[in-house]
């Protein structure tokens, strides 16, 4: 085997810095070993994972920021959840507007498809009453 085919892995673990270059498939074996001398488990383990806030929610924090004092169509909170690094799909979106509107957190106003939102009450007066 030529030298070309070998990897080079540099890793840290605590203080110690380690330089590794062999085969690929020997490169694992030499990892595993050096881990567990030092008291690292390879094994992978399930990590809990932490549940994000759902699409309504997140569309509660856009009324309580006031984003909802004027009219927004279903494609402007999708591009505004966009760009706050969201990615639900347009049909959850709507499904959590409309949830919003029966709990009279937002009011629902043009026909079908055409839908534009807005707050029914800002949140701050929600908040004092």
């Amino acid at each position: 085997m030529s030298g070309e085919d070998n990897i080079k892995v540099r890793m840290r673990v605590g203080d110690m810095e380690l330089e590794i270059e062999g085969p690929p498939e020997k490169i694992s074996h030499v990892i595993s070993q050096i881990m567990g001398n030092v008291g690292v488990s390879t094994e992978k383990k399930e990590v809990d994972k932490i549940p994000g806030k759902s699409c309504k929610e997140i569309i509660e924090d856009l009324w309580r920021e006031g984003w909802f004092s004027q009219e927004r169509r279903l494609a402007d909170v999708y591009r505004e959840l966009t760009v706050r690094g969201y990615n639900f799909d347009k049909s959850a979106i709507s499904h959590a507007l409309s949830a919003l509107t029966k709990e009279g957190i937002l009011r629902r106003v043009g026909r079908e498809r055409k839908y534009r939102y807005i707050q029914k009450y800002p949140y701050k007066q929600v908040v004092r009453d």
